[in-house]
């Protein structure tokens, strides 16, 4: 099957939840509050999250091997461009560190009073 990412679908694509929030400037927490809600439309494979996007498929991971080498670029452009991987794995850490905090919650609330 070929990358949701990649596949037109009748006026637009599936993008992952990642490249949706750094391309629309929208936090990965509020697109996951929208897909609860059911305000934005969305699928789920494999459990990763795809928005559906009516503009131009972002770049993907998988295409960024075809990009040419950072060194080959001027300055400014390898600046730009860390500055985006920068902002995404901010956004990445962030994240995983709410993740991190509710799965501690859950299982503190799990341990016998004992302890």
């Amino acid at each position: 099957m070929f990358p949701m990412s990649t596949t037109p679908v009748e006026n637009g694509f599936w993008i992952p939840l990642m490249d949706y929030a750094m391309k629309n400037g929208v936090s990965l927490s509020t697109l996951r509050r929208h897909i609860k809600a059911g305000k934005i439309p969305y699928k789920s494979e494999n459990g990763k999250y795809y928005i559906f996007s009516t503009t131009e498929a972002p770049r993907t991971a998988e295409a960024e091997w075809m990009r040419p080498s950072a060194d080959t670029l001027p300055l400014e452009p390898r600046v730009a461009k860390l500055e985006v991987d920068l902002k995404r794995a901010q956004e990445e850490i962030s994240e995983l560190k709410m993740l991190v905090a509710i799965y501690e919650e859950r299982l503190f609330q799990n341990l016998p009073s004992q302890l």
